[in-house]
């Protein structure tokens, strides 16, 4: 508890004093946003993707006055052209020139618009690019410590066909998903998995440094152009010399072995080690959901039924919905882990909520 305040007190107290001092003074929003934004960039990566978007709330704020006072000129200046327009002498002189404003001002506010974007949304995109390069960097480094002294951190190791990488698709709100799921942007699932970890138990996983991970728009058009990348677990290098030795090495020392059970070869030799080392009882299995617009996982997870079955673990059939899943206490059978969260809210959040609690019975 004192270390989460601690962290907390790291993150939050910087970032309001600034806020807060540019609220009071009622000047220079724009510096006190640049300020709690030097504040989360140059500080430590501790938090995850809830106070993630709290901060960066809290850093564009002040620009919100700012811009309302310009849209309320903007207003002021439009209505009085167009009362100086009514002191025209006839009505054929009044009807064009009230015409001719009208499209003046339509063209000027989309000229204050594109303003107020550059002033907002641009600042705001790269603050959360910059941002998500920071955290990926940090959890890089937490994996890199762990990989070498696995024994002196807790941890959980993630495993998965290196091809899902960037593939495994969630979604959040807007868009209608396989399943009537309504969605917009959708992530990877890997990004939903990490943030339900803190950053001293983090989930770490064979891969290349520094690499984000994708997001991408799904049935809105032009509407949305442009996403960022996201940060995802923290990842350690290994070769194919070195591979084995070192995820079985890391697997004993894990608290949980989250596994995407896809039928590969690599994640084929993961899982038979995990079953023939009696480590399967710490595993948390992820049936990747299947989103409007991604990959199918229907046909690769019927492939690894087979495999596990022959090792006398039931596997349960694909849902779109995608799921959560244990070894039974008698190590018969994949069991769901059932969830309460699933019809309120978007579906990666449900999922992570849902592995969050997963992971604190552990």
């Amino acid at each position: 508890m004192l270390r989460r305040l601690l962290l907390f007190a790291h993150w939050a107290l910087p970032c309001a004093a600034a806020v807060l001092a540019g609220w009071l003074f009622d000047r220079h929003p724009l510096i006190t946003a640049g300020v709690v934004a030097a504040c989360v960039l140059l500080r430590p990566v501790h938090t995850g993707a809830v106070s993630r978007a709290v901060v960066i709330l809290l850093a564009m704020s002040p620009v919100g006055p700012f811009l309302l006072e310009v849209y309320r000129w903007v207003a002021d200046l439009v209505v009085a052209g167009w009362t100086a327009l009514d002191a025209l002498p006839t009505i054929f002189l009044s009807w064009p020139a009230h015409l001719l404003y009208a499209v003046l001002c339509l063209a000027v506010g989309s000229v204050v618009s594109l303003i107020g974007f550059a002033l907002v949304g641009q600042p705001c995109f790269a603050l959360m690019e910059l941002e998500s390069s920071a955290r990926q960097r940090a959890r890089d480094a937490a994996a890199r410590r762990i990989a070498e002294t696995p024994d002196r951190y807790r941890f959980a190791l993630y495993l998965r066909p290196f091809t899902t990488s960037g593939q495994l698709a969630s979604n959040a709100v807007g868009v209608l998903s396989a399943d009537g799921q309504v969605g917009n942007i959708q992530t990877d699932f890997e990004a939903v998995l990490a943030s339900a970890f803190p950053a001293h138990r983090p989930l770490i996983a064979a891969g290349r440094p520094g690499e984000l991970l994708p997001t991408g728009v799904q049935g809105l058009g032009s509407m949305i152009d442009h996403t960022w990348d996201i940060p995802g677990t923290g990842k350690f290098q290994c070769t194919e010399a070195n591979w084995r030795s070192r995820v079985t090495t890391l697997a004993r020392h894990a608290e949980t072995v989250v596994v995407v059970p896809l039928d590969f070869a690599g994640t084929r030799w993961e899982i038979n080690w995990l079953y023939r080392n009696g480590l399967l009882s710490k595993c948390v299995f992820v049936m990747p959901p299947t989103m409007a617009g991604a990959r199918d996982y229907e046909k690769p997870w019927a492939q690894v039924e087979g495999f596990l079955r022959a090792r006398g673990v039931q596997v349960p059939g694909y849902r779109s919905s995608g799921g959560l899943f244990e070894v039974s206490a008698d190590g018969t059978e994949l069991v769901s882990r059932p969830s309460f969260v699933y019809a309120p809210v978007p579906r990666a959040t449900a999922l992570l909520i849902q592995f969050a609690l997963t992971r604190r019975r552990r």
